[in-house]
């Protein structure tokens, strides 16, 4: 019990020390954000990802609003993440900062990496890639690689494994405001680099995390006919793939493709 006292009080003692904003506790992304406003400057997109997010808008108007990925759990990661609906808390010490969400389909933590000047050579491929950060006057500046290609960037823009992000983080209005300024490349999807800014507020100290799970939803996967959302939904095609998931136990639960 002792030395778990002494590591706790060590962690918020090193988060204190720095001459830094305090970027840690609870945070909430503002309203606008979650109810769907744009993203400003809109994304200027490759004909790929452009003709990918025609087809997803062609779907969700036939009532396809619910994807394969959301039903088998399967979530996202960064920087999409943000834009959720819910809380996230940060911690600072020992040389790193960590993101924990709170959202059903993805409970990983992100973590910021302050002691490492440059990106590993050798990094396994993840929803929330692999972030180093450094401190630029008032600015945490956050670079990220390596992300999988299973996620998206905010605002629903597609994101590949060739993705990579910076981030600069800043206090506004005393402290209350948490401003994330996002700039994204991605050659598959983004014709050309993408910087937008989403801002937080911080919620009072006393606020309480919740635990949240999400239950894979056999049911709802039964009603869907894969071969018919595959050029919408990559989860579905993914499915449908030998070279990628072609063996999913999940299968024997969709509806068989039309032969």
């Amino acid at each position: 019990m002792a030395a778990g006292v002494m590591a706790l009080t060590a962690f918020a003692s090193h988060a204190a020390a720095a001459d830094h904003p305090d970027l840690t506790g609870v945070w909430m992304v503002q309203q606008p954000y979650y109810l769907g406003q744009r993203l400003l400057p809109e994304p200027s997109l490759t004909p790929q990802a452009a003709a990918q997010t025609k087809r997803r808008r062609e779907a969700a108007a036939k009532g396809y609003v619910r994807s394969v990925g959301n039903m088998l759990c399967e979530g996202g990661g960064g920087p999409s993440l943000f834009t959720v609906r819910s809380p996230f808390e940060v911690f600072a010490g020992f040389g790193r900062m960590t993101f924990i969400f709170e959202t059903e389909t993805f409970n990983q933590p992100r973590t910021v990496y302050l002691n490492e000047g440059v990106q590993p050579p050798d990094i396994f491929p993840s929803p929330n890639g692999h972030s180093i950060g450094h401190w630029e006057g008032q600015a945490l500046v956050v670079d990220t690689v390596a992300f999988n290609d299973r996620g998206g960037f905010p605002g629903g823009v597609p994101r590949s494994d060739k993705a990579h992000l910076v981030e600069r983080f800043t206090l506004e209005d005393g402290g209350k405001v948490l401003a994330d300024q996002l700039t994204m490349e991605d050659p598959v999807n983004l014709a050309q680099p993408w910087t937008t800014t989403l801002k937080f507020d911080r919620m009072a100290d006393t606020e309480e995390r919740f635990e949240v799970t999400c239950d894979v939803d056999l049911e709802a996967l039964k009603t869907v006919d894969l071969n018919a959302v595959k050029d919408a939904d990559p989860e579905a095609a993914r499915l449908l793939d030998p070279a990628k998931r072609g063996d999913d136990p999940a299968l024997k639960y969709a509806q068989k493709p039309a032969p």
